[in-house]
């Protein structure tokens, strides 16, 4: 009775624990990145149209991956509408803590009850795992699916009651094969292959129920493909081809992150921290005595790591499913690791990185928490989006200076704790320790940093403006395909630009290099009407604009760098943004800063009062009543454009 007690209490620790590492936050994060509005854009869509059979992008295109992830979006958008990303992040939240939950009660059958906790909190802390877990994106649904096959591979080893093991695998194969394609039928055949010929026997996949499990996933999998094929012909052919069969063997199909063999490796030794420097632990298991689970597990890390390696397409989140068979060797280690050894004698040679690593990471806390800014040191490395989030994290810090010194001086406390432990050998008490320190900062900074960061570089609260400034009823425009974030935000459904002739004065969204290439039909910049803060790498940031009557025209291309003269210097003149501050909308127009300050600054001979001239005739055009625009040039022999040519005699 006492250790069914002490198992219900470590399962609700484990379960409240995935609660804070993936629903922290979750809520107040407005998407910011392409992927997870891109998988909301199918949700929605499934829900507005009904057709739920096969999943569609708004354009009656045939969505890249299966229905499993956007089934269960769209039930838990349908119960939470007004809440859409707490809603489309609830299933990878869902999926991660089911299979740490799997992960806790297979480490307890396979290697002792003291190896549940440690093997469900190395899962659920890791990095990437608890990374995909608050994503809205598929690659969780497939890493949750693939654990129930393990677990059931596991507990058929240890157990007699294969039939029961038999029905979850198969069901484990089947959701994932309906979450991200054959790779969840393929993984797990690699795997039992790989641990027969390990074990030197044969008939073990049949024993554990794997030819029948997978041919059982392949079969009620299959239903759903040949449906999809009968309703959507080559075009169902077209996706399945380039998302599985081109992603893994053509580097040429562009389907994008083509790496090398040993990128994953590298990803994956990230992905594991905080718990990288104890990996050799993972070795104890696999030593002399080592068992048929352990040999399974290191089967299943093996043939993933090696499978993925050599796809054409690599993402740190492929590497998913290896993650609970990891969580079980290096449990396995940490409950069972000798007093001595090289795998001992390595993994504290590691943990003596935790000390000095987490007093650094208490300094940092401190110094933001008393102000320190590192932006402006960080942001000639760091792209403009980055340099933002920076600069935002910095702003938070400052707004929760206390919650930072308490997280610091955790740290600090941490750190000694997770020295002393590691060099006792007392691996267990490390484990614990560093796990509840890493939950706290996790949601920590997915309550308060993660939002900050968020809404820097989302679209949620600029098109919140813009469905104010908008009468309602008007029609919003874009240009074709649209950003996925865009679309997900956009307060009305958008039309294709341009409008037809008899259409009421439109209102066109359009981001700031495509502002810079058009004109109205007089030859005039597009009048902004307001300005997101949040700003696109190579697109800039998002206008409202209200075209006047008449088709766009290009802008007329800017002329000709002048050469250069003996020592002189071609000056970069910057981009003229000050349009945008002007007639941007008030509370985003701050925002809009220019690229380069506008000092003054000595180049040989040539003196610049202002950077950021660009062509006359724009700004004799935004000149107000008593402006000025100086130029002065004191070189002789500095080539420069005709003026009176360039702006015309009536000017």
């Amino acid at each position: 009775m006492q250790l069914l007690v002490r198992a219900g209490r470590e399962a609700l620790v484990v379960l409240a624990a995935c609660g804070a590492l993936s629903l922290s936050g979750a809520a107040r994060v407005p998407f910011y990145t392409r992927g997870e509005p891109r998988e909301g854009l199918v949700v929605r869509e499934m829900l507005r149209s009904g057709a739920w059979l096969v999943p569609e992008r708004p354009d009656d295109e045939p969505a890249r991956k299966p229905p499993l992830y956007y089934w269960a979006g769209a039930a838990a958008l349908s119960a939470l509408p007004d809440r859409p990303e707490l809603a489309l992040r609830l299933p990878s939240a869902a999926f991660g803590a089911a299979a740490v939950l799997g992960t806790w009660a297979t480490a307890r059958a396979a290697f002792g009850s003291t190896a549940g906790l440690p093997a469900a909190l190395l899962l659920a802390t890791s990095f990437e795992w608890a990374r995909a877990a608050t994503s809205a994106r598929v690659d969780m649904a497939l890493a949750g699916s693939l654990t129930a096959v393990l677990a059931a591979w596991v507990l058929a080893i240890r157990g007699d009651r294969r039939r029961r093991w038999t029905v979850l695998a198969a069901a484990g194969a089947a959701l994932g094969t309906l979450a991200k394609g054959p790779v969840a039928i393929v993984l797990p055949v690699l795997a039992a292959s790989m641990l027969a010929l390990a074990r030197r026997d044969r008939g073990l996949p049949r024993r554990l129920g794997a030819p029948v499990a997978l041919g059982a996933a392949a079969l009620v999998a299959g239903c759903w493909y040949v449906a999809a094929f009968s309703r959507e012909g080559s075009a169902f052919v077209t996706t399945v081809a380039r998302e599985n069969w081109f992603r893994y063997l053509d580097p040429d199909a562009e389907t994008g992150h083509q790496h090398g063999a040993g990128y994953l490796l590298s990803l994956g030794l990230v992905g594991l921290l905080p718990w990288t420097p104890l990996l050799p632990l993972a070795v104890v298991p696999l030593g002399r005595a080592r068992t048929a689970v352990a040999s399974l597990a290191e089967a299943w890390v093996g043939t993933g790591l090696v499978f993925f390696s050599f796809a054409a397409s690599k993402r740190s989140v492929y590497l998913l499913p290896v993650y609970p068979a990891v969580a079980l060797l290096l449990a396995a280690g940490v409950v069972a690791a000798p007093s001595d050894g090289a795998a001992v004698r390595a993994a504290r040679a590691g943990a003596r990185l935790y000390a000095p690593a987490l007093a650094i990471l208490a300094a940092l806390a401190v110094a933001l928490a008393l102000g320190f800014d590192p932006s402006p040191q960080l942001r000639p490395w760091l792209k403009p989006a980055d340099a933002v989030g920076v600069a935002a994290f910095a702003k938070a810090a400052r707004r929760t200076a206390p919650v930072l010194v308490l997280l610091a001086l955790a740290s600090a406390v941490a750190g000694l704790v997770a020295d002393r432990a590691a060099r006792r050998g007392r691996w267990r008490r490390l484990v614990h320790v560093l796990a509840m320190l890493a939950i706290a900062w996790t949601a920590a900074f997915n309550s308060w940093f993660h939002p900050a960061i968020a809404k820097s570089q989302s679209l949620r609260a600029f098109m919140g403006r813009v469905d104010r400034v908008v009468p309602a009823g008007d029609p919003l425009y874009a240009f074709f395909p649209p950003d996925p974030a865009l679309r997900f935000y956009a307060p009305r459904e958008l039309r294709r630009w341009p409008p037809a002739a008899d259409a009421p004065a439109p209102r066109l969204l359009l981001w700031e290099d495509e502002w810079r290439r058009y004109r109205d039909a007089t030859g005039r910049p597009l009048h902004p009407l307001a300005a997101s803060r949040a700003e696109q790498l190579g697109r800039g940031h998002l206008l409202l604009v209200a075209p006047p009557a008449g088709r766009l025209s290009p802008a007329p291309a800017p002329p000709p760098a002048p050469p250069t003269h003996g020592s002189e210097r071609v000056v970069d003149t910057g981009e003229d943004r000050r349009a945008l501050a002007a007639a941007a909308d008030v509370d985003e127009a701050h925002d809009l800063r220019p690229h380069h300050a506008a000092e003054a600054e000595a180049v040989d001979d040539v003196q610049v009062r202002d950077r950021r001239v660009g062509h006359a005739p724009e700004h004799l055009a935004r000149l107000e009543k008593g402006g000025e625009l100086e130029l002065r040039v004191h070189a002789e022999h500095l080539a420069l454009p005709d003026t009176r040519a360039e702006l015309g005699r009536s000017q």
